[in-house]
């Protein structure tokens, strides 16, 4: 039978495991900037919108062993934070994070929020927060497009006539029967996986470096990862990177390599493996809250802003090529529906020997602007990022977290959001602020700060 329900991914899934272990551990975050004040009024109406969209949805689930959770209807709405301080433009950024501390229920939809300032020029701050179970950025970019879209034109709130349809519900009658069927579905993919698997038994990823230990401060209590966002001319980036033989986001990663090169996590003529994302929605009528993947790729460490963007360029073309091979996937990529079955008094021990990527680095292009202009006034800045929640400087050195990097642009401006995960490496944004202008006034390239 075909089932109704729109049911949990294996990335879906994993997000709402690690929200029980760690909570509001990642969140996405889109800011924008106004001239001119809106009431909160208009913000109501517009969360209104979004709590009735696409990540108005919560987490349901069933006793049926192996049937996976599915997604409904949330069961609240979402709020609006006023604050009448003004905010300074130099403390934009500790704003955004203090408002990502969301509270999060996935099981009653409680899951995002709007928070609006005033800053101190006369205009207006608003930050979007959701939690990555229900919203990875395309997402969240898909619910953002939409209820912009009917706030623009003035549409009533609505679930049935907005992406919130695409989130589905439960059915009155037969529920059970869809739980049984995608019961026996995920015990024969757990079937085919682990064949699968033993088959690309020989197939391996790009090696990562293990976290080097010979540096560790005291760092009392709970730390938060170091975070700037930079602003660089486009015209520099492409100039530059046209120069080299490359490509704006081969620069990008040139440049997040030797960030990591600069604080000691690689070395001279070392390869370095990142993660670069790999968009799987299909469109805009794609259910999934979370349909990206990771494309691993090596790029060799030179110091002095001499990284080769050919070689990356190269590098990008292979592990695309190898992701459409179904014969070079790893094992550990056909095994998801075994990892959806693991309870969650497991996941501690799980969790224990999972790595975070050395490097992630995220390129979205232009797409915000489709979404920097709401109630008719163009945002003066908007920005997006991974929202992550501090913690014990030893869970980011178990993890042996790097660099997580996203970049976006416009037509004279390249954003970039740059998260350093390393609490020895990266302690304050202070040193890292201090790499970036070294790291990238060896490229030419002039870093201009926003929001801090």
């Amino acid at each position: 039978m075909n089932d109704p329900m729109n049911r949990l991914t294996a990335d879906d899934d994993l997000f709402l495991k690690l929200h029980h272990l760690y909570p509001n551990l990642i969140n996405t975050q889109i800011g924008w900037v106004f001239e001119k004040p809106f009431p909160k009024e208009f913000w109501q109406t517009f969360t209104d919108h979004l709590a009735n969209g696409f990540g108005g949805r919560r987490v349901r689930k069933t006793r049926i062993p192996f049937a996976r959770p599915w997604f409904d209807r949330t069961l609240v709405e979402f709020e609006v934070q006023e604050e009448t301080e003004p905010v300074p433009a130099d403390q934009y950024l500790d704003w955004m994070w203090r408002k990502g501390d969301i509270k999060v229920d996935p099981y009653t939809g409680m899951v995002g929020g709007v928070s609006i300032a005033p800053t101190e020029d006369g205009g207006q701050i608003v930050i979007f927060t959701a939690s990555h179970i229900v919203a990875d950025g395309g997402a969240g970019l898909v619910a953002l497009h939409d209820a912009i879209s009917r706030q623009n034109a003035g549409l009533r709130v609505s679930w049935k006539d907005s992406s919130g349809k695409l989130v589905g519900t439960t059915p009155d009658r037969g529920a059970w029967k869809g739980h049984l069927a995608d019961a026996r579905h995920q015990l024969k993919a757990a079937a085919t996986g682990i064949r699968k698997a033993y088959q690309a038994r020989n197939v391996a990823e790009p090696p990562r470096n293990p976290r080097p230990a010979d540096v560790r401060l005291d760092i009392p209590g709970d730390w938060t990862p170091s975070v700037c966002i930079v602003d660089v001319p486009m015209a520099d980036v492409k100039r530059i990177a046209g120069e080299h033989g490359g490509t704006p986001n081969g620069l990008v990663i040139a440049l997040t390599t030797g960030l990591l090169g600069r604080s000691g996590r690689a070395t001279e003529g070392q390869k370095v493996r990142v993660e670069v994302p790999h968009a799987l929605r299909t469109g805009l009528d794609d259910p999934r809250a979370n349909a990206t993947t990771a494309l691993p790729i090596q790029v060799t460490y030179r110091s002095g802003g001499k990284v080769d963007l050919k070689e990356i360029r190269s590098e990008m073309r292979r592990a695309g090529l190898a992701y459409k091979d179904s014969s070079t996937i790893p094992p550990i990529q056909h095994l998801q529906p075994i990892a959806m079955m693991i309870p969650q008094f497991l996941v501690p021990y799980m969790a224990r020997a999972a790595k975070s990527p050395e490097a992630l680095v995220s390129n979205i292009g232009p797409i915000m602007q489709t979404i920097d202009t709401i109630g008719g006034q163009k945002a003066t800045k908007i920005v997006g990022r991974p929202r992550l929640g501090a913690g014990p400087a030893d869970r980011f050195r178990d993890a042996e977290a790097g660099l997580n990097i996203i970049c976006m642009n416009d037509s004279e401006t390249m954003t970039m959001t740059i998260n350093g995960c390393d609490p020895d490496r990266y302690p304050t944004r202070e040193s890292l602020q201090k790499m970036i202008v070294d790291e990238f006034n060896e490229w030419g390239l002039t870093p201009t700060f926003w929001g801090c």
